[in-house]
């Protein structure tokens, strides 16, 4: 149960900062701020976008009365003093996958409409990162020193590989608890596995395929896909989805419109690249050379449980494995397509490794390992995860139960960490709305508001434990 002075003290600081809060929303979606090391320099090992991003939020912290500071630019810190040195910290990323295509707005000027905000990171996780500097924020606004020291941080490397808190925690120690703001309610104190592949064709000089580009990143189902071939468009058959033209004389192009949204959530998806491959070989419109390689790509798309590839399990801790086709691209005569699997503790690295790497060999193709991280959780019984978990459920009412899931968040790297976010389903929204990672992002104005209270009587409540 919350204390009603303090929930009363919460809504009346929530209802007064929520137009800056949208305000600093829309000023961090305006950078375009995808990673991308090989532009980074001392002081932006990412890229100026990113570091311009990462000025921002912490422009936004100073604001706010935070005092502010960085890790060579590879994480933001914004601190207010405890009354002790004991540490409780929460962290966002300041960085976005790419904007990719479909979208009906500008996607790095946020759209304010109906209720919901449109951006490239309104919900994966620059709005978070705002509520997360607004939440600490509130002790600042009351003049309270809290017990325990707060620090927010801001990461700018989470959707490429987390180098950023690789670097940061090489020089800095664990908070004695961090949550970051980048899932779904109520409570993730478990995620899956990640492994990720890349299954190369053999040198083919004799295709028909003359061109085939699909997806932006590899953790993100594809909605959109372009296949070239040798063929006469106008003798193809129309396909639901697929846009049909002539390229060049005796080359048609294929594009294909599926239905996009992030790897750890295939549900509902359509991937494009799998939608292209399904009507080559139902058409045949492949060369023999590619037959073998394609039947591999028919049998990664089949489904995303990774049944037909041989590698489906599940757990009762962690639910059960998923897996995509990410990208698709065409190099030096080699097919290349990734995949991006999230495995319970049912299975193993090592075990997924051999099992695709066998698959791939079977179709006379390669099995390119790439990232892997095994599954992390944290015990369901900690007083901060409880604490986490019933301030959800006083805030809404409800008695929801801890989860996992299958995104891989920053949670993962530090000792002591949960992911506490915003990212609902979008099952209610308008279908202008659009999931994260894909086109249209859109984040509603009172789930951001819902979570901003859930946020603050968290702190509140952390900063009441011992540690």
């Amino acid at each position: 149960m919350i204390d009603p002075e303090l929930e009363q003290s919460v809504d009346a600081y929530v209802d007064a900062v929520w137009e800056d809060v949208v305000a600093d929303i829309a000023d961090l979606v305006s950078h375009p701020s995808v990673a991308d090391a090989a532009q980074g320099v001392p002081g932006a090992p990412f890229g100026p976008e990113v570091r311009g991003a990462l000025d921002c939020a912490l422009g936004i912290a100073r604001k706010l009365g935070y005092q502010t500071s960085d890790d060579d630019g590879y994480v933001g810190m914004a601190d207010i003093p405890g009354a002790d040195d004991i540490q409780m910290a929460t962290i966002a990323h300041v960085d976005v996958v790419p904007a990719g295509t479909g979208w009906n707005t500008d996607p790095f000027r946020m759209e304010r409409r109906e209720g919901w905000l449109l951006g490239r990171g309104v919900i994966d996780d620059k709005g978070p990162a705002v509520l997360s500097l607004y939440a600490g924020a509130y002790f600042l606004k009351h003049g309270i020193t809290p017990r325990h020291a707060f620090r927010a941080l801001l990461g700018c490397d989470e959707e490429v590989g987390m180098s950023d808190v690789h670097h940061y925690l090489e020089g800095h120690d664990d908070p004695a608890f961090l949550f970051t703001p980048d899932a779904s309610f109520p409570v993730c104190n478990a995620e899956k596995g990640l492994f990720d592949m890349t299954f190369v064709s053999p040198v083919i000089t004799d295709g028909n395929v003359v061109s085939f580009e699909g997806g932006t990143v590899s953790n993100a189902v594809p909605s959109l896909a372009v296949m070239e071939l040798r063929a006469d468009a106008a003798a193809l058959p129309v396909a639901d989805g697929i846009d049909i033209e002539a390229a060049a004389p005796g080359v048609a192009r294929l594009t294909a419109h599926g239905v996009g949204g992030h790897a750890s959530l295939p549900e509902g998806t359509r991937n494009a690249i799998g939608m292209l491959v399904a009507y080559a070989r139902a058409n045949k419109l492949l060369a023999a050379a590619e037959e073998p390689y394609f039947e591999l790509l028919a049998t990664i798309h089949a489904d995303t449980a990774g049944s037909a590839l041989g590698v489906a399990t599940a757990s009762p801790a962690f639910g059960p494995l998923t897996c995509i086709g990410g990208t698709m691209r065409m190099a030096d005569g080699r097919f290349e397509q990734t995949i991006d699997i999230r495995f319970p503790d049912s299975t193993s690295e090592q075990e997924l490794a051999d099992k695709l790497s066998a698959q791939a060999e079977r179709f006379g193709s390669q099995g390119v390992v790439g990232t892997t991280k095994p599954p992390f959780s944290v015990s369901a019984d900690s007083p901060a995860v409880q604490a986490l978990l019933g301030t959800y459920n006083d805030v809404t009412g409800e008695k929801a139960e801890l989860l996992s899931m299958g995104g891989g968040t920053y949670a993962r790297n530090f000792a002591r960490a949960v992911s506490f976010g915003p990212e609902e389903e979008l099952a209610d929204a308008p279908a202008w709305v659009g999931q994260m990672h894909g086109p249209n992002e859109g984040a509603g104005e009172q789930q951001l508001r819902q979570a901003l209270k859930i946020y603050i009587i968290a702190l509140v409540r952390l900063m009441e434990l011992d540690y």
